[in-house]
């Protein structure tokens, strides 16, 4: 008995990284300034984490504020960290500014649609974060962010950038 249940597990694990792998899609959509930007352009050059967010989600900008000090470090190994908004369109005004004044060193992409986040499986949750490595793997999902949580990320990073600690 034991035996199959050891089985039965193995095989829900093995469905489900494999059905973590085949969540990639690719996308084009506008950065704040309004120019294209490609993900599988930018996987090309390595791992890359996509966070989902709002301007009015306060959790979201912490792991903004927390991501981009990982992006500035590990940015010449070849990690990215795109950001994707998902204010409608009434507040999408909010984005560039806030943006801005935070001098942010990543990519902040505009998802006004939420049809990057549906592809994603993203449901009304967010910070959802989805890690992807250079052979478009899923290898890590994140739902919402608390102070601490960057290290863990941290430690993903690493790992598909295959810097042993």
């Amino acid at each position: 008995m034991k035996k199959i249940l050891v089985a039965v597990l193995i095989a829900l694990l093995a469905f489900a990284s494999s059905s973590k792998a085949q969540m990639y899609s690719d996308f084009t959509l506008p950065d704040i300034n309004g120019d294209d930007v490609t993900l599988s352009k930018i996987l090309d050059k390595g791992p890359v984490l996509i966070g989902f967010w709002a301007t009015w989600c306060t959790p979201c900008k912490e792991e903004m504020r927390k991501i981009n000090d990982l992006c500035i470090k590990y940015k010449d190994k070849g990690f990215t960290y795109l950001a994707l908004n998902t204010d409608n369109q009434k507040s999408v005004a909010k984005v560039k500014s806030y943006v801005d004044a935070q001098n942010f060193a990543f990519t902040v992409l505009m998802d006004t649609d939420k049809r990057v986040f549906e592809a994603y499986s993203g449901k009304d949750e967010i910070p959802y974060s989805i890690m992807l490595n250079k052979d478009k793997e899923v290898v890590a999902v994140h739902t919402g962010f608390k102070t601490g949580d960057e290290v863990m990320i941290e430690e993903e990073i690493k790992a598909v950038l295959g810097i042993k600690n």
